[in-house]
This record gives C-alpha cells, structure tokens and sequence, in this order.
C-alpha cells in the first residue's frame, strides 16, 4: 500500500511539471560551474565575513569569474512583551541582507534583491547571556540568509539556461 502512494506521488510530480533544481543527467555538473563563476565581495563586519565564508564554500568559487556577488548586512532590534516595570521581556532581531549579482563582462546588473530573515529570544537579567544570545541569533540569520541566497543564484542560473 505504502509504495503505490510513493509511486503514484512520483507520477503526479512529474507530471506536474515539478523538476529538482539539481537534476540528473549532468545538470548538476553544468550548475556548479555557473556557481563557481561567481566572486564573493568581501562583507563588513564580523557577520559579514562569516556570511562570506558559508557562501564561498557554498558556491565553490574555483572557476574564473564571471559575476561578482556584493552584499550589505543591515541589522535591527526590538523589545517587546513589555513587564510592568517597562522592561522588555523579549526581543525580536532582524537581519537585511542588500544583494547584488553583477556580471563583470560590461559591469551589468543581473538581479537586485533585498532578503530578510527574523528571531526573537528572551531577555534575562544576566547581560552576558543577552549579549551572547544576541551574536548567536545574529550569526543564525546570517548562515540562514547565504542558504537562501545560494538557492537563489542555484534558481537564477537554471531560469537562465532555460530563455533562449
């Protein structure tokens, strides 16, 4: 019973017209050579070298390239879950990441995008414990938002291919 469900799930994806990103049949190969095409600017800040870093080893810059990738980081917090003394018992982070894909024949802008990912954590009393859970969620949204930024330039690259 359970693999005439699998089956049948398989048959209406295909015919869906769903397609992996990473399909078989050398599309994979072809997808890392467009991803190893592209030069990560450097990034201000600690949380902009770290984003940095995930996203060179993501993409796998090898190749010569051919686009290069800037991004900005924007950060911003706010309490809330206001106690009676007026203190915020939680505190919500928001990370805007400011991206740019240029192709450096000619210095074209390929595609904008502004990209933001939030949390929230608790506020205690201990400062340390805010400070650290404040880098920690900041370093969280930061790696959340390269994933994310990889799959786009991954999503970029495969509507690409497919316009003559």
């Amino acid at each position: 019973m359970k693999h005439a469900f699998v089956i049948a799930s398989l048959l209406l994806l295909s015919a869906c017209g769903f397609r992996p990103l990473y399909e078989a049949g050398g599309s994979a190969d072809a997808m890392r050579d467009h991803l190893s095409g592209i030069e990560v600017a450097p990034i201000a800040d600690r949380l902009g070298q770290q984003m940095r870093n995930r996203l060179l080893d993501r993409l796998g810059s090898e190749g010569t390239p051919e686009y290069r990738l800037e991004i900005t980081l924007e950060q911003a917090s706010e309490g809330y879950g206001i106690r009676p003394d007026a203190a915020a018992t939680q505190e919500q982070l928001t990370v805007i990441a400011h991206v740019k894909l240029i192709n450096l024949n000619g210095e074209e802008l390929v595609f904008e995008e502004d990209m933001r990912s939030v949390t929230s954590y608790d506020l205690v009393l201990s400062d340390y414990a805010i400070l650290s859970r404040r880098e920690d969620s900041a370093r969280r949204l930061v790696l959340e938002l390269a994933e994310r930024i990889h799959r786009r330039l991954a999503l970029y690259f495969t509507k690409a291919k497919e316009t003559p």
